[in-house]
């Protein structure tokens, strides 16, 4: 093989394109898109599935303590506020009040009277300080015995 010729193919084969380089620039671009997209839905999820986890925990958390209330003919309506982060213990708060700086949600228990000796209680979640509703409120009965 001649000098010249095997000059001439080292050459040729001595860098990459301008399109190779697009190609590839492209390519780990649309990789890292993917990737915190996947990542950002992941957080999402996570911080969905603790909030619903929290609700249900304080719905539990306030139907049984309805159900442990010895019956009162004269109910008061109050709200609580729970921290979702801090293991601390429910504030108890007027009705529709503000709620401590540590808290995320907030249990709404109403009463009205069905009939004489029966009693409809109902535990509504709101997020808090913003005040959306989280899922169905849950309504149960309590009879004079």
């Amino acid at each position: 093989m001649d000098p010249d010729r095997r000059r001439r193919r080292h050459r040729q084969q001595a860098g990459t394109t301008l399109i190779e380089l697009l190609v590839s620039t492209l390519i780990i671009g649309l990789v890292l898109v993917l990737m915190v997209g996947a990542f950002s839905t992941g957080v999402l999820d996570t911080a969905l599935a603790k909030r619903n986890t929290a609700v249900a925990a304080a719905v539990q958390y306030e139907l049984e303590k309805i159900g442990a209330a010895a019956y009162s003919a004269t109910p008061a309506e109050y709200s609580e506020c729970f921290a979702v982060d801090n293991p601390q213990r429910p504030a108890t708060v007027a009705y529709g009040g503000s709620c401590p700086r540590s808290a995320e949600l907030r249990a709404d228990i109403t009463e009205s009277d069905v009939q004489a000796g029966v009693q409809q209680w109902t535990v509504s979640i709101r997020t808090y300080p913003a005040l959306g509703a989280v899922g169905s409120p849950v309504s149960v009965y309590k009879v004079n015995r």
